[in-house]
């Protein structure tokens, strides 16, 4: 018995792809009709489906993709259109393999009951057919009056299948449905568990179909590179007797080449990619974070040789080196940040499905445009990024997007655009979602945030129309005049604002009334490895990120003004509030008397600065962030440390909760 618990994972992966396949498929059906390529489409992937999920045990999983596998069957014939109970039936199915789905990933068990969803796929399947177009009537002959036809099917699975011994069970279950089979080489029993040198299989075979439609059948399983079948030419056989191919054999059994599919022309245009454990990749980029820690401590060695010894052979061969080692570092730093990169097409899947059930249950028409999907961001951001997007595009389709009637007595279409645009843009990545809806009234913003006491009668009137925009962020705020399960709970826009700024990005706001609204998001390719601006305040050394420093200036001290209280300097025609980063963090404050110059680094967030007041500069460098861990837990105002090239560790401050703690912006 092969043991295939260690192909879980491969076929999580596997699922994960085929039913995101079959999601758009069922999408396109919905929105353009049905084609001949969109339904072939469906069908291997729900037969792929059934395969693997039967060659792995779980019967919910094939039960529910054959009876699916059954009705895109009548579709293909003409049998069956697209109506809209089938597209409901499509989508539950949907629901049902997701839930199967979790419950693998989960405890390796199908726990939920799908003979419901059987039944209901079962039953569809006869009602409603309609006769095949075009269709020639059967011709009716005996199997007697039928010669008998043997065939060698050569098959090759793709290089990177990573299943083989289960794709050849699932594709030698698949000959024996469709044809007599005779004979395979080598034969399942001949091969290891582990043998994956395998890749390649012939069976010698009597079909009971068209040949074309085995070839067809055979194609449609996945990690099927190609096939070869050739006729064996010897005269009606014996019954048990073996049939040499009618190409000659030799010691190495080599099949014969493929004359429409040659493998060399095979081999330069198939994608040489590998799958590759997150885990192993973490693995290598802490790896490449420890060396670019070394190679800094390397540089800060070779500058104290040049300082003690003065210019030799020596210290000029160390010189060579050192930069040497700064080079390779960061290709190789470099190289593995792309490693790291997905296309942002990962997150942008999840989001027409989500879009077409919400306008659904709103009674709105929704047109979703998705912009920059080969745009590629660091895996850890997209993980991250999910939930505020989606939020976002939930607020715009019921927020922003009006009703059929409201667009059309204001001249707009009945249909609505909600746009999601990515792009690279510098060394960020820029996502843009906009809707052409309603857009957004300030005043109204305004009039909830002080019935709501977010703000007082006394802020509401002296409040520009870009910062009461800006109150939809704030805690609590909300203008659904309603709980549902959509919105009104007023735990929203303030969660995605901070999400988005814990991962380092920032978000802007833009509407216009009867037009529209657009979120423009900022965000860093990656998390792992950031330009950092060192520090020295209240005796230790800190990092601030470079992404939040808007300026850099020096000050005397007589330069700082007070308003109310607060320490303030005018920095292009904007009062900026000062802090000592000593006192944010409870450090002491330096000993070495009143300086004749105050270095200030100027933090943005938004539209807010904030003036931090730090000892020294000490200038900037690449830093690999590590996490404080479990047992520090969240530190107020910390996001991380970083170790030094002299090997001391250095905290990274948290810019976007100083403004925050720091109550100038209560």
């Amino acid at each position: 018995m092969v043991d295939l618990s260690e192909y879980r994972g491969i076929f999580l992966e596997e699922l994960e792809d085929q039913l995101q396949l079959i999601e758009d498929e069922v999408l396109r059906l919905e929105q353009a009709g049905e084609t001949e390529g969109g339904i072939q489409q469906f069908f291997r992937a729900a037969h792929t489906l059934k395969g693997s999920s039967a060659s792995m045990g779980y019967n919910g999983l094939k039960e529910v993709t054959h009876h699916l596998e059954h009705l895109l069957h009548q579709m293909r014939g003409g049998e069956r259109g697209v109506t809209p109970e089938l597209i409901r039936l499509f989508f539950e199915a949907l629901d049902g393999m997701r839930t199967l789905q979790s419950e693998i990933a989960a405890t390796d068990q199908e726990t939920t009951d799908v003979s419901g969803l059987v039944q209901r796929l079962s039953t569809f399947a006869v009602e409603g057919l309609q006769e095949p177009e075009d269709k020639a009537p059967a011709v009716q002959t005996s199997q007697a009056e039928l010669p008998l036809q043997l065939f060698w099917v050569h098959v090759w699975l793709s290089p990177g299948c990573e299943m083989k011994l289960p794709r050849l069970h699932l594709i030698d279950a698949k000959l024996r449905s469709v044809a007599a089979v005779l004979r395979m080489k080598p034969e399942l029993e001949e091969i290891e568990d582990h043998d994956s040198r395998i890749d390649e299989a012939s069976w010698l075979l009597s079909p009971k179909i068209d040949i074309e439609e085995l070839r067809q059948e055979v194609l449609s399983i996945m990690d099927v590179d190609r096939i070869y079948i050739e006729e064996v030419l010897n005269d009606s056989p014996r019954p048990g007797e073996f049939v040499r191919p009618h190409h000659p054999e030799t010691g190495s059994r080599e099949l014969p080449e493929v004359p429409e599919s040659p493998p060399s022309a095979t081999d330069k245009t198939k994608p040489q990619t590998i799958r590759v454990q997150v885990e192993r990749l973490e693995k290598l980029m802490n790896l490449a974070g420890e060396l670019v820690i070394d190679q800094t401590r390397f540089h800060l060695l070779n500058r104290r040789f040049h300082q003690q010894y003065g210019t030799n052979d020596l210290t000029e061969e160390l010189g060579q080196l050192a930069d040497h080692l700064a080079m390779i570092t960061g290709e190789l730093q470099e190289s593995m940040i792309k490693v790291r990169m997905l296309p942002i097409e990962q997150l942008f899947n999840r989001l027409p499905r989500m879009v077409r059930d919400l306008s659904g249950s709103l009674n709105k028409q929704v047109e979703l445009v998705l912009e920059g999907k080969e745009t590629e961001l660091d895996r850890t951001l997209i993980e991250e990024l999910g939930d505020p997007l989606i939020h976002l595009l939930r607020n715009a389709v019921d927020h922003g997007i009006e009703t059929p009637e409201i667009r059309r007595s204001a001249g707009k279409s009945e249909t609505g655009t909600v746009r999601v645009a990515a792009s690279h843009e510098d060394n960020q990545v820029i996502l843009v979602i906009e809707d052409d809806g309603a857009g957004i009234d300030s005043s109204l913003i305004a009039e909830s945030a002080l019935r709501k006491g977010i703000i007082t009668a006394e802020e509401a009137s002296g409040m520009t129309e870009d910062e009461a925009l800006r109150l939809i962020f704030r805690p609590g705020f909300s203008t659904a005049p309603q709980i549902s399960d959509i919105s009104g709970r007023g735990v929203g826009m303030d969660i995605v604002r901070n999400d988005i700024e814990r991962i380092n990005g920032m978000i802007d706001i833009e509407t216009t009334r009867g037009q529209g609204t657009r979120f423009r998001i900022r965000l860093p390719l990656t998390l792992a490895i950031i330009r950092g601006l060192l520090v020295h305040a209240g005796g230790a050394t800190f990092v601030i990120p470079m992404s939040s420093v808007a300026e850099i200036v020096r000050v005397a001290p007589e330069e700082i003004a007070s308003v109310r209280g607060q320490p303030v300097i005018t920095a292009r025609g904007q009062l900026v509030p000062v802090v000592w980063l000593q006192d944010i963090l409870h450090l002491p404050a330096s000993a070495c008397g009143s300086p004749a110059s105050i270095p200030l680094i100027i933090v943005g967030r938004g539209e807010k600065r904030l003036a931090l007041a730090v000892d020294t500069l000490i200038g900037n460098q690449d830093i690999v962030i590590k996490s404080l861990g479990a047992y520090m837990g969240k530190t107020e105002n910390i996001s991380g440390a970083t170790i030094l090239g002299n090997g001391n560790i250095a905290l990274i401050i948290d810019t976007a909760s100083l403004f925050f703690n720091t109550g100038v912006f209560a």
